[in-house]
């Protein structure tokens, strides 16, 4: 993966990475970056080829990390071509290493979410679901320098995580608590209630999903 692939004329190229190794998780993910790119992008998505249906702790996102060097470097070397590839996974497994190998732009979804909510003035929360993705969260957040702006993070529960009111509810007790002047709210399990939690939400909702896939589309095309 020392060279970029040669770009052609067309639509920018846009490879989308699943850690977990669900196909369900898979197809969703590639619709929301189709939503979100837009026509002008053409979307792939591929499947880790190991690792844990869905990563749930410590053992699973250091797996997922190899898993996604192992999927990228699979897929190009098969030909596949791309201009930027989006780790979507709420934590980013991979993205040092893969960084480090890849010539294009390689976002997470994690630290694009925190960069964005950061760019905005006040606190912001994290909410997520799993103790275990809040402390590697709260790592992350450290290793970037963004620690000092966030007011908490919240594991909202796995009820939580499959009631859209119930999760606004949760988000808007604990904003309350803390001051937090936003929520960043993420993980590929909760994509889709994702609107419904943001929908009378009294704070403004960062969907780190759609923000990096916004990030590495325009550093693509930065050039």
């Amino acid at each position: 993966m020392n060279d970029r692939p040669q770009r052609t004329e067309g639509p920018l190229r846009l490879m989308v990475i699943n850690p977990n190794t669900s196909e369900a998780i898979t197809a969703r993910l590639r619709a929301l970056a189709e939503d979100e790119a837009g026509a002008d992008v053409t979307v792939s998505a591929v499947t880790a080829r190991f690792g844990a249906p869905y990563i749930s702790d410590r053992a699973g996102a250091a797996i997922a990390a190899d898993a996604v060097l192992d999927v990228a470097m699979a897929e190009l070397q098969d030909g596949a071509e791309a201009d930027a590839i989006v780790i979507a996974c709420f934590g980013d497994p991979g993205l040092d290493a893969l960084q480090g190998g890849f010539p294009g732009p390689v976002v997470g979804f994690a630290e694009a979410g925190l960069r964005a909510a950061a760019a905005e003035p006040g606190p912001f929360m994290v909410a997520t679901n799993g103790e275990a993705w809040c402390d590697m969260l709260a790592e992350l957040a450290t290793t970037i320098g963004l620690s000092d702006r966030i007011s908490s993070f919240l594991s909202i529960g796995d009820a939580a995580a499959r009631d859209a009111e119930l999760c606004r509810a949760v988000i808007t007790e604990e904003a309350e608590r803390t001051g937090a002047a936003r929520v960043v709210l993420g993980g590929a399990g909760l994509i889709p209630i994702l609107a419904d939690v943001g929908r009378d939400l009294p704070l403004p909702l960062v969907d780190p999903h759609r923000a990096a896939i916004r990030k590495a589309i325009e550093l693509a095309r930065a050039g």
